[in-house]
């Protein structure tokens, strides 16, 4: 059964960008397809053993950027600021600010929109730099700076 754009966008519930930012956000899967692409490749240990990622979506630093971070202007200030990412089950997990600076970790953390060639139905949060895939939040729904 296709769905009309009204009705997938009532099943399609926006990303809160919120805390500690001077514009928040409220974005779709269409608002992440507008960011520049971003790719990635990984291999995550699981309960269920090795999973392979390739994933494509927004940088996380570049959704971040676009809200306007509010963190104050002391040297530094951004690095004693984390990012709450939390998805539609309640299961959350952060990310340090320094993590995604181009001056600091420069992870290309990405909110994914697409994995291992398929459209994902909810956005899933893909941090390649880690060993284990603890931080796999899918159905994302919120991100809060803090």
């Amino acid at each position: 059964m296709l769905l009309s754009p009204a009705a997938l966008a009532a099943t399609d519930p926006p990303i809160a960008v919120t805390g500690l930012v001077t514009t928040p956000l409220h974005l779709t899967m269409a608002d992440l397809g507008n960011f520049p692409a971003t790719h990635v490749n990984a291999t995550q240990v699981s309960g269920h053993g090795p999973v392979p990622l390739d994933c494509t979506g927004a940088s996380l630093g570049a959704v971040v950027a676009k809200a306007a971070l509010n963190v104050g202007s002391k040297n530094n200030a951004n690095l004693a600021h984390t990012l709450l990412v939390t998805g539609d089950d309640g299961y959350a997990v952060a990310l340090s600010l320094g993590e995604i600076d181009p001056n600091y970790g420069n992870a290309p953390v990405i909110i994914a929109t697409t994995c291992n060639g398929k459209p994902e139905d909810n956005p899933r949060l893909v941090v390649p730099s880690d060993k284990h895939g603890g931080r796999a939040v899918q159905g994302v729904v919120s991100i809060e700076v803090k």
